[in-house]
């Protein structure tokens, strides 16, 4: 009986891709465990930025959650926007002084209670209402923005965002 050289040729060639296949993928396999985990990463996944001031006796914390300011131009009027949790157990009333790029010039000022457990909203229809009457900077700069309670303190930097497309509704 004759064997057909064409099948051993195939089978041959298999074998070497096989081999090839086990030398390839470990190498590429090799590219995910040199790579940051980018899930574990924290960001503010908005506009806006993030902050949080945390009671030193109790360990409970006031998150503030997406501030951004909106406005049409400098010297216009502007607006405040975000939310704060209260994760602690009693009410809080967190202060808000928004304050020119460098933080020294109040711009506007308000207040907002939040009761335990709860989101209180800074702005839009239902919110606490914080204008700053003049805008010290036009739509793409940074302000900043301090809270206080009465456990402590915290300032973040606030961007000035044009009031167009979704934001259009929520200019001042």
């Amino acid at each position: 009986m004759k064997r057909n050289s064409g099948q051993g040729r195939s089978s041959r060639l298999g074998v070497l891709l096989s081999a090839a296949a086990l030398l390839v993928v470990p190498g590429v396999a090799g590219c995910s465990y040199v790579s940051p985990n980018t899930t574990a990463t924290t960001y503010a996944a908005a506009d806006g930025t993030n902050g949080s001031i945390t009671d030193p006796n109790s360990g409970a914390a006031v998150q503030l959650r997406n501030f951004l300011v909106v406005g049409t131009e400098k010297g216009a009027a502007g607006t405040l926007i975000g939310a704060v949790v209260n994760q602690g157990t009693s009410a809080v009333t967190v202060d808000l002084t928004v304050l020119d790029g460098a933080g020294q010039t109040s711009v506007g000022t308000g207040s907002v209670t939040v009761e335990p457990g709860k989101l209180a909203a800074v702005g839009g229809t239902d919110g606490a209402k914080v204008s700053l009457g003049s805008l010290p900077t036009a739509p793409g700069s940074v302000l900043k923005l301090q809270a206080r309670t009465g456990a402590g303190t915290a300032t973040i930097s606030l961007p000035v965002l044009a009031a167009e497309g979704h934001y259009a509704s929520l200019k001042p």
